[in-house]
C-alpha cells in the first residue's frame, strides 16, 4: 500500500493581494480619520484664537469681539462687537438680537441665592420640567471653568421648536450679591461654533470690586 508523500501547502490564487488590498483600505481609513480630526482640532483652534484676535467668520461675516462692561457692581467679559442689537436694557435684564443669524444674548442679572449651583440637580429639573411640557430636551454637556480663582458654571442643551431645533449656551457667574445668568441661544446648526466662543468669553470674566 502506497502512502501519498506530504505536499507542500500551497495559497489559494490571490490570497496575499486580498489581505495587502484590506490593510491598505484599513490604512486608508485611519488617515482620513486621523486628518479629519486634525482639520477639526485646526478649526477649533482658529475660532478659539479669532475670538481673542482678529474676529469669528459666523456665515461669511466677520465677527470681532471686544470686552463690555454690564450691570454693576461691574462685570465684564468678551462680546461680539457691532453684531447684535440690543433690545431691552433694564437694571436687571438686556437682550441681544441678531434676526439675521437668529441669534440671542440674554444677561440676566439677579440677587444671588443662598444655595449654590448644582447642575446635576439643574438637568433632572429642567428635564422633567421640559417632559411635563410634552417637549423633549436633549442634554449637550455641563462642566466649570475656573476664572481668576472663581468658579463658572456652564451647561448647554436642545430644544425642539416647530421648525427643528434651538440650542441654548447658559453660564453663570456670581459677583458679590448678584449672579448673572447669560443664554446665548439659536440656530442647533450653530451649536458647535457658539459654544467655542461661549467657552472664550467665560474664559474672559472680570468681576469688578463691590
Amino acid at each position: 500500500m502506497k502512502h501519498a508523500k506530504n505536499q507542500p501547502k500551497i495559497d489559494s490564487p490571490g490570497a496575499g493581494s486580498v489581505g495587502s488590498e484590506k490593510q491598505r483600505m484599513q490604512d486608508e481609513q485611519m488617515a482620513e480619520h486621523a486628518a479629519r480630526m486634525n482639520a477639526e482640532e485646526k478649526w477649533r483652534e482658529d475660532m478659539r484664537n479669532g475670538v481673542h484676535h482678529g474676529g469669528v467668520d459666523l456665515n461669511g461675516t466677520i465677527v470681532e469681539f471686544e470686552k463690555q462692561d454690564f450691570f454693576e457692581p461691574g462685570l465684564s467679559f468678551l462680546f461680539p462687537k457691532d453684531f447684535l442689537l440690543c433690545t431691552l436694557e433694564t437694571e436687571q435684564q438686556m437682550v441681544y438680537q441678531n434676526e439675521a443669524h437668529a441669534l440671542n444674548i440674554i444677561l440676566q442679572y439677579t440677587e444671588r441665592p443662598e444655595q449654590a449651583i448644582d447642575l446635576r440637580q439643574m438637568k433632572t429639573d429642567m428635564i422633567r420640567s421640559m417632559a411635563n411640557m410634552e417637549l423633549h430636551t436633549e442634554w449637550l454637556e455641563n462642566g466649570t471653568e475656573e476664572v481668576n480663582g472663581q468658579p463658572i458654571h456652564y451647561c448647554s442643551f436642545l430644544n425642539p421648536v416647530a421648525h427643528g431645533k434651538v440650542f441654548n449656551f447658559l453660564f453663570f457667574v456670581d459677583a458679590g450679591h448678584k449672579r448673572l445668568i447669560a443664554n446665548i441661544n439659536g440656530n442647533d446648526k450653530h451649536v458647535k461654533r457658539w459654544s467655542i466662543i461661549a467657552l472664550e468669553m467665560i474664559r474672559s470674566v472680570e468681576v469688578a470690586s463691590a
